[in-house]
């Protein structure tokens, strides 16, 4: 009897320690649970946070892109604005002071001498230079014929009215092969480039007479910058029909072209095929082209 007893205590002591343990962890389970949803909802917080601080730096940085673009555009008008009202006033300021600087011009250039102008010095070495001796001086009126025909129309038809273009003919065909002699040649083609710019003045150098074998021949026995200037007077003397007719009327000069386009176009055949002298090559190939577009000019119908 005692010992069953015993034994049902002990059954029912165990019985009752049993459920504690299951009581136990039951809370522990749910205290386990709460602590995670804590753990979410705080991890939930944090990356709202770190959204919201990534946004705002982000949003902050191409805001001053923005706003330093729109400063960079003001200040460029701002400058603008002002470089404009400072030169007003600046205009402002000077306009008596150019008034009187014009004035000045007009009363100097009103009493200036005549034989210190600049178109009357280069008659006056017009009809010295068939006479001079010396080549350099003959260059230097030669250099300066050339530029002063190349900015001023004016000055093209006093020289044309004094007879240059004959003088400058004769001096072309007078001109020998050396260095200096050629240099002069080349700026007196150049001059006559500069004329037959002009309808009139080009007809005036089409009835000279010899003008075109002249720079035909000028044309043929240059291989240098004079031979593109010669072709560029003949090309400016075909454009008219009176042109074009005197050089048609000349057979034997556009045979002679003739036989040139064939002579270049077989050196620049053997160029093509040789790899040196590019330099060579690329001088070649300009003056074939030159020769064929003229030729072409001289036989269209």
């Amino acid at each position: 009897q005692i010992a069953r007893s015993r034994l049902e205590g002990a059954s029912y002591l165990y019985l009752r320690g049993d459920s504690r343990r299951s009581q136990d962890s039951f809370g522990m389970t749910k205290l386990l649970h709460s602590v995670i949803k804590l753990q979410r909802w705080w991890r939930f917080l944090h990356s709202l946070n770190v959204r919201r601080k990534s946004a705002v730096l982000i949003q902050s940085h191409v805001r001053g892109i923005f706003a330093r673009r729109r400063t960079s555009v003001e200040r460029r008008y701002i400058a603008m604005i002002q470089s404009h009202w400072r030169g007003y006033l600046t205009r402002k300021a000077s306009k008596a002071q150019v008034l009187d600087l014009r004035m000045r011009m007009q009363t100097s250039a009103a009493n200036i001498d005549d034989k210190k102008r600049l178109i009357n010095k280069l008659l006056s070495a017009l009809s010295e230079l068939l006479s001079m001796k010396k080549v350099h001086n003959i260059l230097h009126i030669c250099e300066t014929l050339d530029s002063a025909t190349k900015y001023s129309d004016k000055c093209c038809e006093e020289l044309v009215a004094a007879g240059a273009i004959d003088k400058l003919l004769t001096l072309i065909r007078s001109a020998s092969r050396s260095i200096p002699d050629q240099e002069v040649s080349k700026h007196a083609l150049s001059t006559l480039r500069h004329l037959a710019r002009y309808p009139q003045m080009a007809d005036e150098l089409i009835d000279t007479k010899g003008s075109i074998q002249t720079i035909f021949w000028e044309l043929l026995r240059n291989k240098e910058e004079a031979y593109f200037i010669a072709s560029d007077v003949l090309k400016k003397i075909c454009n008219s029909q009176k042109g074009l007719e005197a050089v048609r009327k000349l057979p034997a000069l556009v045979k002679r072209l003739q036989a040139l386009v064939e002579e270049l176009t077989r050196k620049a055949n053997f160029e093509k095929r040789n790899v040196k002298g590019q330099s060579g090559k690329e001088k070649s190939e300009r003056r074939l082209k030159e020769a064929i577009e003229l030729l072409k000019r001289i036989t269209s119908r």
